[in-house]
């Protein structure tokens, strides 16, 4: 079910705490997304986040988006220990509606070149735009674990990378995200 995020311009699909399962943009709004030139340590990532939205004329509420990247895969307890800082942040910025957060979020752990702290890549954003002929939306990011588990427990196959492993793992995440999709009142002809 979607929640509307008024003072956002956007409803969402709940997720759990750490983020929302995803976000579209009420009609006359648009998502914008930024890539940072230079990934920032997550939370000066916040601050220029901040900066950018002043500079453009959008409050706080605007922000529906967020993508990191991690040095690698968090453990469950350092995921958990994350979010709660992360949360913290987008508590503080009174972004929460109600008692659920309605932030879009990707983590992202590169095998390549993989950054030593967690940094914020890129952040989407709401502006207003009356010419916009589609909806605009984000779908958050989804692991292998089942959703709205934050245990060990819900992990599919957790430590196993055989190739029939990795295919139900990978199996699992397609159908979260279409699913996520869907929920949002979207189809594949917008991806």
């Amino acid at each position: 079910m979607l929640i509307a995020h008024p003072k956002g311009h956007y409803h969402f699909l709940q997720g759990i705490d750490p983020y929302s399962c995803g976000i579209i943009a009420d009609p006359g709004y648009e998502i914008i997304h930024v890539t940072l030139a230079e990934a920032l340590p997550w939370r000066a990532g916040f601050e220029r986040v901040d900066a950018h939205l002043t500079a453009e004329g959008r409050d706080r509420y605007a922000l529906c988006g967020m993508e990191l990247r991690s040095p690698a895969p968090f453990t469950m307890q350092g995921f958990i220990d994350f979010n709660s800082e992360y949360c913290t942040v987008l508590q503080e910025w009174d972004l929460y509606v109600g008692n659920l957060n309605p932030v879009a979020r990707t983590n992202v752990a590169p095998f390549y070149e993989p950054p030593s702290e967690p940094v914020l890549h890129a952040f989407s954003y709401i502006i207003p735009n009356e010419q916009i002929d589609r909806p605009t939306l984000i779908v958050a990011g989804a692991g292998e674990l089942l959703e709205g588990t934050l245990i060990e427990k819900g992990i599919i196959r957790p430590g196993d990378t055989s190739p029939e492993s990795m295919r139900e793992k990978a199996t699992y995440v397609m159908q979260v995200m279409e699913e996520r999709l869907l929920g949002l009142g979207g189809h594949w002809g917008l991806v």
